[in-house]
């Protein structure tokens, strides 16, 4: 049997035409339904479910939301999803509610309490405001659940995105995750010293001054320290770029997002509609 009959397919430039015909190729799957959506497809996902939330009211809020959870539960993350709602989007949209209806001028005076008025005006605006808060936040927190950012960062990348470009996003998204790491070993080593970083808002806040200075330092070296394995592993060289492991776009992601986008041109166009009559 001849070479080319075994070996796989390569373009002129000495790299595989399709990543999957290489025989190191690992495909990046969780073995869930939804998180192996490709990336494109969730992305697309959570903005129609946020962009309806945005057009529509209270009801189509709550559509939203729970389709979120149940997208969570499929994939296998609703305890988190919930834990986090509740603890941040929730509370910030009960907060909008109540500002808004004591501090929102109104004719119809719903009661009264110590210098506050509530008006029936100021709760329907809060509703109105809250619910959309509700359903981008839940829609963003759903992506945040169900999406990995390595499969994000590889997927644009075999869409032509630059290396750099992709870089610069990991590196921004994880800046924050390595300063609590970093954070976290600082307070231990002074744990270590004797110094007392567990009592009271005062003593923690002394405690937390003296780590800014190696938090920070710590930064600059681990900038460094980056560019140097970088450059050791070639990011700056030029030429086709092959990876070991590949992002699926399955026929099934693509006729999912053009069924997004078709429901988004009829949710808009229903929007206009309403807003016209």
């Amino acid at each position: 049997m001849s070479a080319s009959a075994v070996s796989p397919a390569r373009t002129s430039r000495g790299s595989y035409s399709d990543p999957r015909e290489s025989p190191a190729t690992e495909v990046l799957r969780t073995g869930n339904g939804v998180r192996d959506l490709n990336p494109a497809t969730q992305l697309s996902l959570a903005g129609g479910l946020a962009l309806t939330a945005v057009l529509f009211g209270p009801l189509c809020m709550v559509i939203v939301v729970t389709i979120c959870l149940v997208l969570s539960a499929l994939a296998g993350r609703a305890r988190p999803f919930l834990t986090l709602f509740t603890r941040t989007i929730l509370i910030l949209g009960i907060a909008i509610v109540a500002l808004q209806t004591f501090f929102v001028p109104g004719t119809t005076e719903l009661f009264s309490w110590w210098l506050f008025t509530a008006t029936a005006e100021g709760l329907a605006a809060g509703i109105q405001i809250a619910s959309r808060v509700l359903g981008v936040g839940a829609s963003v927190i759903l992506l945040i659940q169900i999406l990995n950012l390595d499969r994000l960062v590889l997927d644009m990348e075999q869409r032509g995105m630059s290396p750099r470009a992709t870089y610069v996003i990991t590196a921004t998204v994880n800046i924050i995750p390595q300063m609590r790491k970093q954070m976290g070993v600082i307070m231990d080593a002074q744990k270590s010293r004797g110094v007392e970083t567990d009592s009271n808002l005062w003593v923690r806040t002394q405690a937390f001054v003296p780590t800014i200075g190696p938090l920070i330092l710590n930064s600059i070296m681990g900038v460094e320290e980056k560019a140097l394995t970088l450059e050791s592993r070639g990011f700056s060289a030029t030429g086709t770029r092959t990876s070991l492991r590949y992002v699926e776009d399955r026929p099934r992601d693509k006729r999912l997002r053009v069924l997004i986008v078709c429901a988004l041109v009829a949710i808009i166009g229903v929007r206009i509609v309403l807003w016209i009559l």
